[in-house]
């Protein structure tokens, strides 16, 4: 709910309406109302936004409509965003996520692919690669060769 300002202004459009309703688009506070529009990428958290990062740039974390991107958690104003390396999603700097944050398994707790392993898929699967010379996993030896 808004307040109208003192003069019983009921004009549309200025973020509360002729019922004292807020407007989409806008967040009021103070009575009398001051409204103002939510705008996505200013770095403020209003209205229906779940972050606001300072920009419209997707991939970061928050969306270009201000919303948390799945693999991240946001926080903050502005919203500072981090991958979840262990939560099974690929997202960020992860090269790989097997769904936790077990070491020697191929996908580290970084989220980095180890040596002797190749990964893919979300969550990530890993395998250790015979003939690479990297003792790895399961493997008890590898002399670089598979003969």
């Amino acid at each position: 709910m808004c307040s109208s300002d003192l003069g019983g202004n009921t004009a549309t459009a200025d973020g509360c309406d002729d019922l004292c309703v807020v407007e989409t688009g806008f967040v009021c506070s103070g009575e009398p109302s001051t409204c103002n529009t939510v705008v996505c990428g200013d770095g403020l958290v209003q209205g229906s936004e779940t972050c606001d990062d300072g920009n419209t740039t997707p991939g970061d974390g928050c969306s270009d409509l201000c919303a948390i991107e799945n693999g991240f958690s946001c926080g903050g104003e502005p919203s500072t965003c981090n991958t979840t390396c262990g939560d099974g999603i690929i997202a960020g700097p992860e090269i790989c996520d097997d769904g936790n944050t077990t070491t020697a398994d191929g996908c580290d707790d970084l989220c980095v692919v180890e040596t002797g392993f190749v990964c893919s898929g979300e969550p990530s699967t890993c395998n250790t690669v015979c003939g690479d010379g990297v003792p790895a996993g399961t493997e008890t030896c590898d002399d670089g060769n598979l003969v």
